[in-house]
């Protein structure tokens, strides 16, 4: 098990960081405040859910027997569309309301799952 995680630590850290943000979300029921009239619905568990289940679909492919490309296409595809998301969602929060977020920070995140994603073997074999 441990090999395999030297084998992708920036997935196992990608998974742990999408499992983190996931059950934050979760617990902080209060977190997004712009748009008014959406804040409700993405308050929602369901949100913060989405983010672990991506999260734990990213552990488990670090630990899978074999490795699929194709898996790995889609787990960082839905993982890099949740980050720009809530960068996105921050980000204009910030904007409309002066507000800070933490923007900064989820926007580096992104960027990483997007150099991760260029540099990922797309060839199964």
């Amino acid at each position: 098990m441990l090999n395999k995680i030297r084998d992708h630590p920036t997935h196992t850290a990608l998974a742990i960081g999408m499992i983190a943000i996931g059950l934050y979300l979760i617990i902080n029921d209060h977190y997004f405040i712009w748009p008014p009239h959406y804040s409700d619905w993405l308050n929602d568990d369901i949100v913060g859910f989405l983010f672990v289940i991506d999260g734990l679909g990213m552990g488990g492919w670090v630990l899978w027997e074999t490795q699929s490309a194709k898996k790995n296409q889609v787990l960082l595809s839905v993982t890099s569309f949740l980050m720009a998301f809530l960068t996105v969602l921050q980000f204009l929060t910030w904007v409309a309301t002066g507000i800070y977020t933490s923007w900064i920070s989820n926007l580096i995140i992104t960027s990483i799952v997007l150099i991760v994603a260029r540099r990922s073997d797309t060839r199964d074999d």
